[in-house]
């Protein structure tokens, strides 16, 4: 009786503790809790890992908890496994609770209560090595390679900035996700058109709960090259084309062509999360015109808007072979007041390739074995 009421309140918890990533729409970071239990459940899958425990109080009540503590490509990269914490361990949690009533946080430090070992702490980070310090690659011809050295592997990784504002702008305050810290500072961000900004500050004032990538939803525009895991460029000169695949999502891709063709009308191109990209070089500067939007997401963290007039020219330079330049102007003549641009750089990751990743919450956890011993989707 024991076991099936710790499976029923398992699975009523974990049924609510399906979210994309730790937000502030999601935790309040204005306060944290302590909690020790004994472990139940891990569940060791994308995008987010999550550990449930049983945790009993003066009365002896037990109640059961869900406890996000990241994803399992970076815990891995740091050296954790799914073995690291295992059913029965007693631990001390202390965590970001959840905004809404549900027993759930995000765990910023796991000890085991028996040795006092801390459990998922981040390895310290590798110092940059002298080979991302070499000259840029090129192909024999002498144009720019924006994939990897010949016979060598790697990938583009986290940007210098995790949200997009105008560069003429000064130095403004916002969190990772783009949460400015003073809304008074909307102004700064971008020239926006009155109902834009209205309906940015809206965004921010609801710290994000509407954001179309909580849904899975592609991560158009510069907001690409904002997702975790990176992306790299896959040249096929012989096709005229370039692929650009993402590390984040559910493993976008999008299509750069560099044929030579003309760019299209917007009205023509079948609108879309990525645009229709065409590209030329322009010495070393890979210049890529983008039309044809739809406007089911967001381009860039915090919330910026945007409508199917949205028009991006894309700048992409590679100084060394550990650097790429990204600049964007972005043209929206319904939603912002003139052209204005923005940009970021992005770490060359030598010697690694991007790892397989799901944005559905716990995608590996819907697989169930069948009478044959064959796997199936719920």
């Amino acid at each position: 009786m024991t076991s099936r009421l710790t499976n029923r309140l398992w699975v009523a918890v974990f049924a609510a503790a399906t979210v994309f990533a730790q937000s502030s729409a999601t935790y309040d970071s204005s306060r944290t809790i302590k909690l020790t239990g004994v472990v139940i459940k891990v569940e060791w899958a994308n995008p987010h890992a999550f550990f449930f425990v049983n945790v009993r109080d003066a009365a002896g009540t037990i109640t059961n908890w869900a406890l996000e503590f990241g994803n399992p490509l970076d815990l891995e990269k740091d050296g954790w496994t799914r073995n690291s914490l295992r059913i029965g361990d007693s631990v001390n949690v202390e965590g970001i609770p959840a905004r809404d009533p549900k027993r759930q946080a995000f765990a910023k430090s796991v000890t085991l209560a028996k040795t006092g070992k801390k459990l998922f702490v981040a390895a310290p980070k590798k110092p940059a090595t002298a080979a991302v310090r070499e000259p840029t690659p090129r192909w024999p011809d002498g144009q720019v390679r924006l994939g990897p050295p010949a016979g060598k592997k790697g990938y583009w990784g986290a940007p210098s900035a995790s949200v997009l504002v105008e560069t003429t702008a000064a130095k403004i305050q916002m969190n990772d996700e783009g949460l400015l810290r003073n809304l008074a500072d909307v102004d700064r961000v971008a020239p926006f058109q009155p109902w834009a900004k209205a309906v940015y500050e809206y965004r921010q004032r609801s710290l994000l709960k509407d954001d179309p990538l909580t849904r899975c939803l592609p991560p158009g525009g510069p907001r690409q090259f904002q997702m975790p895991h990176g992306f790299q460029f896959v040249e096929q000169r012989d096709l005229g084309r370039i692929l650009l695949l993402l590390g984040g999502g559910d493993r976008n891709w999008r299509v750069i062509y560099t044929d030579g063709r003309s760019q299209g009308q917007a009205d023509e191109v079948v609108r879309s999360y990525y645009g229709n990209s065409v590209g030329r070089w322009d010495k070393d500067t890979l210049v890529v015109d983008v039309i044809g939007f739809n406007e089911h997401f967001w381009i860039t963290n915090g919330g910026l808007p945007h409508t199917e007039a949205l028009h991006l020219t894309e700048r992409f330079t590679r100084p060394d072979l550990g650097t790429l330049k990204y600049q964007v102007t972005v043209d929206d003549p319904r939603t912002y007041t003139r052209p204005w641009t923005g940009g970021w750089t992005i770490p060359w990751v030598p010697n690694e390739e991007i790892q397989e990743y799901f944005c559905e919450e716990n995608v590996e956890s819907t697989l169930s074995i069948n009478v044959s011993g064959k796997e199936n989707y719920k």
